[in-house]
C-alpha cells in the first residue's frame, strides 16, 4: 500500500472533516474515496491530452474542416 500525506489550509481541512462526518466516515477514508472516484477521469484526460499532443495536427489535417477538397456544409 502507498501512503500520501497532504497539506491543506485550515478551511479546506474543516470542509473535508465536515463532508466526511456527513458521509459517516473518517476524513482519511473520505479523501481516499474522492481520489479513487477522480483518478480514472484524470488518467483518461491525461491520456487524451497526450494523444492530442502527439496526433492532433495530423488528425486535423486528415479529418478537419479545412482539409483539401472539403466543402463546408
Amino acid at each position: 500500500m502507498t501512503r500520501f500525506e497532504i497539506d491543506m489550509s485550515d478551511e479546506s481541512g474543516s470542509t473535508v472533516t465536515q463532508a466526511a462526518a456527513a458521509s459517516g466516515v473518517d476524513p482519511n477514508t473520505y479523501v481516499t474515496s474522492l481520489v479513487k472516484e477522480q483518478l480514472p477521469r484524470h488518467l483518461f484526460l491525461t491520456g487524451a491530452q497526450a494523444c492530442i499532443d502527439e496526433f492532433g495536427e495530423a488528425l486535423a489535417e486528415r479529418f478537419g474542416p479545412s482539409r483539401p477538397h472539403h466543402q463546408a456544409a
